[in-house]
Formats: C-alpha cells, sequence, structure tokens
C-alpha cells in the first residue's frame, strides 16, 4: 500500500455510553489493525461505569503506537446519534470509521477498506460482513448480503436500501467529503439512523460491497433494536424511512428507489410476521397479537397467509399444540435470511487482489 507518509488518514470515531465490560476488546481491535496512519475519537456520553479509566489508559497505549487518541467526556448524556456525530466532529481524517464500543474489528478491517477507496475514487461508501457476538462471546456466522465482492452505482445499492438497510456503521467506512451534504438530508430516528445514513451515502456515490465477516456486532438485551422491537417503534419507523427515501432519491432525480416503494411496504408487512414469532418465541404473546394486527396496515391480504394464519394459531395454543405450531414456524425461514443475494445489475466485480 506504498509507504506511511503516502497514506491518507483513517479516522476512528468510538462513541460510548457504559459500555466498559467490552472497550478493552473494541480497543484492542484497534491496535492490531495492520493500517498504520489512523487517530482515534472516543467520546463517553456520560457513563457511570468505568468506561472513562479504562479509555485513559488505552490512551497512553494509542499515544505509544503513534497513534493520536482524542478522548472527551460530555457533560451531560446527549444521546446516542449526538454522541456519535460529536465523535466524527472531533476528526480530521479523509475517511471515516464508525465503531460502537461494544463491537470489534478484523484486523484488516480498514486496510481492506482502503485498498478499495484507493483503486475506486468514485466509490464513497464501503460495506463489509459481519459476524455476530452475544454478551457471553458465542459468535454467530450469518450467510454475507450480496454473494460477491463489487461495487455499484449509488442508485442500484439505493434500490436495496427501500428493501433492507444491510450494514450497522461497524460494517462501514466512508469519504469525508460526503459527510457535509448528506448532513443536509439528516431527519432524526431513534433506532432507524444508522439505515438512513446508508442511504444518503449511496446518493453521493458508488458503493463497494466485501463479502467477509471483518467486524463483529454486539448482540444483547441493551441493543435499542431489542426494546424497539418490543414496542413497536422499528416498524413505525422504518415505514417512515422508506416514505423519506422515496422523495429524498426524487429530489436527486433517481428513480430506481421509489420504483420499489410499494414493493417495500409490502415488505414491512411480512417483517411484523417475522417480530411476531420473535417476539413468540420470546414468550410476549401481547406483543406478538399487536404486530398481528398491524400487519395487515401494510399488506392488505395478509391475513390469507399461511403464516399469518399459523401464527395467529399458535398465540391461542397450549401445551403440545402450541410446541408443534412453533416448531415449524421455526423451521418455516420466517425468522431471518438464509441465502445471499446476486448484486444488483450493473455491478463491476473488485479486483482479486483486494
Amino acid at each position: 500500500m506504498g509507504t506511511y507518509n503516502k497514506l491518507p488518514l483513517v479516522s476512528v470515531s468510538i462513541p460510548n455510553f457504559n459500555y466498559g465490560h467490552y472497550l478493552a476488546n473494541c480497543f484492542e481491535s484497534i491496535l492490531n489493525q495492520t493500517y498504520p496512519n489512523l487517530e482515534v475519537s472516543f467520546n463517553d456520553n456520560q457513563s457511570t461505569d468505568d468506561s472513562y479509566e479504562i479509555a485513559q489508559i488505552y490512551r497512553k497505549k494509542f499515544l505509544e503506537k503513534g497513534i493520536y487518541f482524542h478522548l472527551f467526556q460530555n457533560k451531560r448524556n446527549l444521546g446516542s446519534d449526538k454522541n456519535s456525530m460529536i465523535a466524527t466532529s472531533n476528526t480530521e481524517g479523509d475517511f471515516v470509521y464508525t465503531l460502537a464500543s461494544d463491537d470489534t474489528v478484523a484486523p484488516t478491517f480498514i486496510e481492506r477498506c482502503m485498498d478499495v477507496f484507493i483503486e475506486y475514487p468514485d466509490v464513497c461508501t464501503v460495506i463489509t460482513h459481519r459476524e455476530e457476538i452475544d454478551e457471553k462471546g458465542n459468535i454467530t456466522q450469518t450467510p454475507p448480503f450480496y454473494n460477491t465482492n463489487f461495487v455499484i452505482d449509488g442508485e442500484s445499492q439505493a434500490a436495496v436500501y427501500m428493501m433492507a438497510g444491510i450494514a450497522i456503521p461497524a460494517q462501514r467506512m466512508i469519504r469525508r467529503s460526503i459527510l457535509l451534504n448528506a448532513m443536509k438530508y439528516k431527519l432524526n430516528f431513534l433506532v432507524a439512523g444508522d439505515w438512513f445514513d446508508n442511504f444518503l451515502f449511496a446518493m453521493a456515490g458508488d458503493v463497494a460491497y466485501i463479502k467477509e465477516p471483518l467486524c463483529r456486532y454486539r448482540v444483547h438485551s441493551k441493543n435499542e433494536t431489542s426494546e424497539s422491537e418490543r414496542s413497536l417503534l422499528g416498524v413505525f419507523e422504518h415505514f417512515q424511512l422508506i416514505n423519506a427515501f422515496k422523495h429524498i432519491s426524487q429530489s436527486f432525480g433517481m428513480t430506481k428507489p421509489a420504483a420499489r416503494f410499494d414493493e417495500a411496504v409490502d415488505k414491512l408487512g411480512g417483517m411484523c410476521l417475522r417480530y411476531a414469532l420473535k417476539m413468540i418465541n420470546a414468550g410476549l404473546d401481547d406483543v406478538a397479537h399487536r404486530y398481528l394486527k398491524l400487519a395487515p396496515v401494510f399488506r392488505a391480504d395478509i391475513e390469507a397467509d399461511g403464516i399469518y394464519k399459523d401464527l395467529a394459531c399458535c398465540i391461542l395454543a397450549k401445551g403440545n399444540a402450541r410446541d408443534k405450531f412453533l416448531l415449524a414456524l421455526n423451521n418455516s425461514g420466517l425468522a431471518g435470511r438464509s441465502i445471499s443475494y446476486d448484486p444488483p445489475e450493473g455491478f463491476t466485480p473488485l479486483k482479486k487482489n483486494i
């Protein structure tokens, strides 16, 4: 990748709130990066645990390695979205990577992403696949969203975002130059902000995808997504999201995302069924029932769907009958994606040396 002083600076932004238990793993994963020209911005959102003290210890380790480490703590809790924005604003690199403090990243993540950025100047976002890790350290492997490594124009990828978010911040790097324009269209979402940002970044230029799992996303009971599923907030934000995508893409003169709007609304009805099953598995039948009531709002004919009927019967059933319904539903593929997709039409495969 050339000599050190010719490499662009990459800013690693690490927002944190009460994740001291995971911080050492997060910091170590950045210290172990094979890409040498980094700076780190750690922004603590008034944690009540030992997060700030751990960050002070690691600041010395980063500085010993020649990596500038900006350490800051808010005077009060500003919320996760604002905290992330502050952490990023305190950096200067031409490329930005945001890593949640409970996640970790593979040693080659930044180098692989930078190889793409350098080889493909029109790429504004690089996304990799991820693994999932729970509170006990158990790792779950999932199929990559796409089945190959490639570059695609932003409009085509934006059309995919109408149907699926694909990436959390730990999976993506962006060019800083796109941030200012993207923020002009920024809307506030409690749980769907990352998905919205991905769409805005696609408005700015090409998107690259690497199918290897180069980061680990922490899944645990304190995740905002878990709370939003129980409250149904995620579904309502999802509907707001695709409406925003439709209008924003049209303002950019893009037609592909809006063309999938009706399809995206129908899929949201199906997502209600997926959430209903998840709630039944969690013993939250009352929440599952709400999802079944909501599903026809998005897809009028969904009550005739066999899966819908089985979910409704499962909620009412007891004992062995319930177990049989639940076993069949969990084996139906409703619980989650089990395949990888072909890239959008018009993609360019990444060069084999990247």
